[in-house]
């Protein structure tokens, strides 16, 4: 996976970005979320994990994740659409990882469109693997979900993993304060 040269800026996500991250789910997601489940996903700073990403001097992404017991399950992964195919997804992505792992947990999963292979393909770059279907899942057209799972994160090959596809990445990234 070769990315191409790009300035980005990943932050933690904040209040202040709710308005921005809404735009962008409106143009990718049939059923974007309502401002109250973001304030409410922000205020579970102790069980959550959600990072923006800064291109051109907008929001341009973001992504985040639940803690559960000892599990992070992405919950969500967005790129504008003028910003898609620069890397953004895989940066925030990283974020996300990196974040969860603070949380000392010990796997990750995630469900995604069964029909959306670019987003699968990365995903397994990150070393997720197909573990089940879930039938109907998408509310909007009925469209099953592919359930991956990512085992053994806390392993030495894990970050080793993490470590291989950040030094991949062509450009500048700016991790913020992560």
């Amino acid at each position: 996976m070769m990315v191409s040269e790009t300035h980005v800026l990943i932050e933690p996500m904040r209040k202040r970005h709710v308005r921005a991250v809404r735009t962008i789910d409106k143009q990718v997601y049939a059923s974007p979320w309502s401002m109250a489940m973001y304030h409410d996903e922000l205020r579970q700073r102790d069980r959550r994990v959600y990072y923006v990403a800064h291109h051109d001097t907008r929001v341009a992404g973001y992504g985040g994740a639940m803690i559960v017991h000892d599990e992070g399950h992405i919950t969500s992964v967005a790129v504008a659409p003028q910003s898609q195919r620069l890397g953004i997804a895989t940066r925030l992505i990283l974020a996300v990882h990196r974040g969860c792992l603070k949380h000392n947990i010990s796997a990750m999963t995630l469900e995604v469109r069964i029909s959306n292979q670019g987003a699968q393909n990365l995903y397994r770059c990150f070393g997720y693997a197909p573990a089940g279907v879930r039938a109907g899942y998408y509310a909007d057209n009925g469209e099953d979900a592919l359930v991956m799972w990512c085992h053994d994160i806390r392993e030495p090959e894990h970050n080793e993993l993490l470590t291989n596809i950040e030094n991949e990445i062509i450009g500048t990234t700016d991790w913020g304060t992560l």
